[in-house]
């Protein structure tokens, strides 16, 4: 019962951070600067969490050209431009083709 309890008031807590900032900043515009910065804001935060999945999967730096991880995210953002599930695809298929390999 306990955790049911600390669910509902993270649920709480966090609905009211974005509710609050929902109202306050609704009525405002912001700058074209601003939209700008904001917009890189999901790239940056998904580089700086997929970075050292990608470089150091076994948790210390090692050379990328032996990393499957590495080709995998690289043949990804390379057929990225296709589609999202083409680029998904082939990076599933290079990573799985990598690991049974022996990368």
């Amino acid at each position: 019962m306990e955790i049911f309890i600390l669910i509902l008031f993270m649920t709480l807590i966090t609905f009211s951070i974005r509710a609050i900032s929902l109202f306050v900043f609704s009525s405002r515009v912001l700058s074209t600067l601003t939209m700008r910065f904001l917009s890189l804001v999901p790239v940056a935060v998904l580089s700086s969490l997929c970075g050292p999945l990608i470089f150091k999967p076994s948790g210390y730096w090692s050379n990328p050209i032996d990393l499957v991880e590495f080709w995998a995210a690289l043949v990804t953002v390379l057929i990225a431009r296709y589609g999202a599930l083409p680029a998904i695809m082939a990076g599933i298929i290079v990573y799985i083709i990598g690991y049974k390999l022996g990368f």
